[in-house]
């Protein structure tokens, strides 16, 4: 079979199929010295690098699997992203074995800068506990979250001198496309993780802030809610208002039934707080402004005179 002539899928497909019945093949008739050789040689043409970092690996080849990790990488990461992403897990998986915490905690900061999240951040913060520079590492990843300046090294691009974590083998090159649409101060991310360190009065300032932005969509407003119900009890209530009040705006009954949810919150948090009265007061408000909607009445009647538990 020819050799592809690009790295289109269609064009290695056939030849990924023809290679990995030969593998079996030589793996059914004990020809396993054949399998690394096999895959050196069609790597580039089909893509293989898991599979030959990972045979490599298993023979204990440890340098050979990191130089086909960085040269997989790089002929990947453009147009095949998936097995670029793979191969520099591959490379973060050998520095933890190695014990190298320090690099591994750097593959965690790219994974971060490339998508910020919860789950990113908190595999961020285990790596950088374990190389035992999590505090400022921590420091320059909330700075990068306010300014949205990179403190690591990135190409031509020079590192805060505060970074603590070397520069990995492979890095993924910055798209231009990518970087035109972060903004920053990156405030949803910023309460996000206030929540999960339960810095709760940094969260309700935080949420001051991105109210000021005017952007629509209740996702981390309905966190915040969550989050500072005891701590913060008003700004729970605000919030929920807020959300039951714009759905009850969609004169819609599955809308009204989905606005109980937060009243009931809102309910709770009354009770908890020994403001009944507020509670009655806020049916007797909703009543009074939306008489008109029969379905929303029985929605509210079943709100009434219970004790309302989430």
């Amino acid at each position: 079979i020819a050799r592809p002539v690009s790295a289109a899928f269609a064009e290695t497909y056939q030849r990924n199929g023809i290679l990995n019945m030969v593998l079996d093949a030589f793996e059914r008739s004990g020809r396993r010295k054949d399998i690394i050789p096999l895959l050196e040689k069609e790597a580039d043409a089909c893509r293989c690098y898991e599979k030959l970092v990972d045979a490599l690996l298993a023979a204990g080849e440890k340098e050979k699997a990191r130089q086909w990790c960085v040269r997989g990488f790089e002929r990947t990461v453009e147009n095949t992203s998936g097995i670029a992403a793979e191969l520099q897990g591959r490379l973060r998986e050998m520095a933890e074995k190695e014990k190298k915490y320090d690099l591994a905690a750097a593959y965690r900061a790219e994974d971060f800068f490339a998508s910020a999240s919860r789950k990113s951040y908190t595999e961020l913060r285990k790596a950088a506990k374990k190389a035992r520079v999590w505090p400022d590492v921590r420091g320059c990843v909330l700075r990068y979250l306010e300014t949205g300046q990179r403190p690591d090294l990135s190409g031509k691009e020079k590192g805060s001198k505060d970074w603590p974590l070397p520069q990995p083998e492979v890095m993924k090159p910055r798209n231009k496309a990518e970087i035109r649409y972060e903004r920053f101060p990156n405030i949803d991310m910023l309460i996000d993780i206030a929540i999960l360190e339960r810095r709760f009065d940094d969260v309700v300032a935080l949420y001051q802030e991105l109210r000021k932005t005017k952007r629509w969509g209740w996702d981390t407003y309905k966190a915040v809610a969550e989050a500072v119900s005891e701590s913060h009890p008003q700004i729970a209530l605000d919030i929920w208002r807020a959300i039951a009040e714009s759905l009850i705006g969609q004169v819609k009954p599955k809308a009204y039934e989905e606005a109980a949810i937060y009243l009931r919150r809102m309910c709770k948090v009354y009770q908890e707080t020994s403001r009944a009265s507020d509670w009655q007061n806020l049916l007797i408000e909703l009543r009074r402004d939306h008489k008109a909607k029969r379905r929303l009445m029985e929605v509210l009647d079943s709100l009434s005179g219970k004790k309302i538990t989430d």
